[in-house]
């Protein structure tokens, strides 16, 4: 059993949007994880796979995966 979280980055911490296991997780559940991800990238948010410290960046959604959501940099 595996507990999977994706969060997005924000100025008062990190927030969890999403925390299922992949054991368990239903077809119905993943794909409401996905729409929320594609959303986010949608606006411009990087995503990052976090898992055990991998850290690297992603295009796709992986259920297997820690994601972290990071907001687009704005200058100002």
């Amino acid at each position: 059993m595996a507990l999977r979280k994706m969060r997005v980055m924000g100025t008062a911490g990190d927030k969890t949007l999403a925390e299922w296991d992949t054991e368990t997780l239903s077809p119905e559940r993943l794909h409401e994880i996905e729409v929320e991800f594609e959303a986010k990238r949608r606006q411009g948010f990087f995503a990052a796979d976090i898992t055990d410290g991998r850290n690297i960046l992603v295009n796709k959604f992986d259920p297997n995966a820690d994601t972290l959501l990071i907001p687009p940099v704005r200058g100002g």
